[in-house]
């Protein structure tokens, strides 16, 4: 099964538009003019790029994989995502700790209530790494996903997933008083994973021929661009799914037509986007901080130590792609190969 550079691509892009998200936010945040990274003001987008990446991909991968049984995936999935979440997570929890001694106030200390929601990924919104709603929400994802699509297939999958956007939508609309356990798992995002499984359904189906993809990555592009530069504009009553998640679809559709090959650095960015998107947060606070003690520098105040800050993390991440996440993800997918072939897993 070939990998589809473009959209490994559009992944670093993402990760990149939800880092100058929290830039140009914490730049405001000290009350200082972002200047140029306005244009990120509606970078959450990144996160439903991904979404609907995720709903792709997922789907493409067990089609294409008719060996992959229930089992395969989860444990897949487990090591793919939790153990380099919790190794970031680790590092927070130490910046946290470290901040606590330097001032000497136990406030900083993070509760054990949000140590537990953070390390098990709980669906509720106290995460130390706020951003780790998103996993959340993905977990379940893989979850409603190996429940309805192994030995059932694509329709029952697709019907499931109608059933969790139509249940969300009601959530949102008719439901006065929300229950936290319940924001997330029924956040209307839950449509972007659906708009990604039907691009593959579809792109399955038609032999990997899309149709129209140029015009569906123009429209795509420019909603994406509107969204960004508007600081997130909303369609009507209803949430990002729409006013963002039709845009990203759109995006994602028309570049899965592009075939892209030796694009080895800006793939390499693609893959490191799961490093950038949990670590940045933390590398802008503490080298945001170090540069104002020693140089009485607020880096919010100036736009070149912004786009310093933001080159930076992605060129760090990059590194830690090549030199820690490739070597990881070797092992642990020669070790479930290991496993597989002692039976470790039943059958579908």
């Amino acid at each position: 099964m070939s990998k589809i550079v473009s959209l490994q691509i559009l992944r670093g892009v993402a990760a990149t538009l939800v880092a100058g998200f929290h830039l140009n936010a914490a730049a405001k945040a000290e009350g200082f003019d972002p200047g140029l990274f306005k244009f990120f003001a509606g970078g959450e987008i990144g996160v439903d790029i991904f979404f609907v990446i995720s709903g792709f991909i997922i789907f493409y991968v067990s089609k294409n994989r008719p060996d992959m049984t229930r089992y395969d995936f989860l444990w897949s999935r487990f090591w793919r995502i939790l153990p380099p979440y919790w190794a970031v997570l680790s590092l927070y929890i130490l910046s946290a700790v470290a901040l606590a001694v330097l001032l000497g106030d136990q406030s900083k200390l993070p509760s054990f209530s949000s140590l537990l929601i953070s390390y098990l990924l709980l669906p509720n919104p106290d995460h130390m790494i706020t951003i780790a709603w998103t996993l959340s929400l993905e977990v379940i994802f893989y979850i409603v996903f190996s429940m309805a699509y192994f030995g059932s297939g694509a329709l029952r999958l697709i019907s499931t997933m109608t059933l969790w956007v139509i249940a969300s939508q009601i959530f949102v609309f008719f439901v006065a008083e929300k229950p936290t356990w319940l924001l997330i798992p029924l956040h209307t995002a839950v449509l972007e994973f659906l708009f990604g499984i039907l691009i593959a359904h579809y792109y399955s189906i038609s032999g990997k021929k899309l149709r129209l993809h140029l015009p569906a990555f123009l429209v795509g592009l420019s909603g994406v661009s509107i969204y960004l530069v508007s600081g997130g504009v909303q369609v009507g009553n209803f949430g990002r799914e729409i006013s963002a998640g039709v845009p990203s679809a759109l995006l994602v559709y028309g570049a899965i037509g592009f075939s892209l090959k030796d694009k080895k650095v800006l793939e390499t960015w693609g893959e490191s986007s799961y490093i950038l998107y949990l670590f940045h947060i933390l590398y802008f606070s503490i080298v945001g901080k170090a540069i104002e003690v020693l140089s009485g520098l607020n880096v919010y105040s100036s736009q070149l130590a912004m786009l310093a800050l933001l080159i930076s993390v992605v060129m760090i991440c990059y590194v830690g792609a090549v030199y820690l996440e490739r070597p990881y993800q070797k092992w642990y997918r020669q070790f479930h190969g290991r496993a597989r072939s002692s039976h470790r897993y039943p059958d579908k």
